[in-house]
C-alpha cells in the first residue's frame, strides 16, 4: 500500500509499505479515505521536533472497515468509521469518564500498539486499530426503511463538511479529546491521486 513517510524537516514522501493485517483479535483493520492533519505532525515537518529516523505520520482518518478480529463486536466489514488520534481499550476507568487520551492501553497510530507491534500512520491506504470497539466511532448511513444499512463511500461523501451533523455530535460527544480536520486527498478520496509538492517547491 502507499502510505506517508517522513524524512526530516519539510521532507514528506509517499512510499510503499506492507498493507497492515489483524494481529489481534480487537484489532480491525481500516481502508482510509480521508486522512487528517494534526498540529502535532507540524512540529517535525517544521524542524522543531528532529526526525531520527525515517516514519510513517498521521494518526487521525475517517475510513471504511476492511476486516475485524474475532473479537470484534460493534464493528462490521463495510462501516463507515471516525477514528481519534489514539487507540483506547473503552473499558478502563479514564475512558469511562470521557478520558480516551488517557487510556490504560494507549497507543498511537504511526507508533507501536501496547504489545510492541508497529501501528501504521493514518496518512496510508490502511490502518491497523487496535482496541476497535473502544476507539472507532461508527457513523450512520442515511436510511429511509429504518434500518443502518452499510456506508459506500461516493466522491461527495468523502469531502470535508458534508458529514451530518448528527454524526459530527455523535462522534464529539463520545471523543472528548477528538479535534480534527478531514482532509480529502482529491474528489475521490483515494490516496493514490493526493496531490503531494515536492520538497524544494515549500
Amino acid at each position: 500500500m502507499l502510505a506517508t513517510i517522513i524524512h526530516g524537516e519539510r521532507d514528506i514522501r509517499i512510499e510503499e509499505r506492507p498493507q497492515p493485517v489483524v494481529i489481534d483479535a480487537g484489532d480491525a483493520v481500516v481502508r482510509v479515505v480521508a486522512a487528517c492533519v494534526c498540529g502535532s505532525d507540524l512540529w517535525p515537518y517544521r524542524g522543531v521536533r528532529e526526525t531520527s529516523a525515517p516514519h510513517p505520520i498521521g494518526h487521525e482518518f475517517i475510513g471504511v472497515v476492511d476486516s475485524v478480529g474475532s473479537s470484534v463486536n460493534t464493528l462490521a466489514v463495510g462501516d463507515f468509521v471516525i477514528s481519534p488520534f489514539t487507540s483506547s481499550d473503552g473499558t478502563c476507568s479514564s475512558c469511562q469518564h470521557g478520558m480516551q487520551a488517557t487510556c490504560d492501553h494507549l497507543s498511537f497510530f504511526g507508533g507501536n500498539d501496547t504489545n510492541g507491534q508497529p501501528l501504521p500512520g493514518a496518512q496510508g491506504e490502511y490502518v491497523r486499530v487496535p482496541y476497535a470497539d473502544g476507539t472507532l466511532v461508527v457513523v450512520p448511513a442515511p436510511s429511509t426503511s429504518g434500518s443502518s444499512p452499510r456506508f459506500s463511500p461516493s466522491p461527495t461523501s468523502c469531502r470535508p463538511g458534508t458529514m451530518p451533523r448528527s454524526a459530527r455530535v455523535s462522534a464529539l460527544t463520545r471523543r472528548s479529546s477528538w479535534s480534527a480536520t478531514a482532509l480529502s486527498g482529491s474528489p475521490e478520496c483515494s490516496p493514490r491521486t493526493a496531490s503531494v509538492r515536492p520538497a524544494s517547491s515549500r
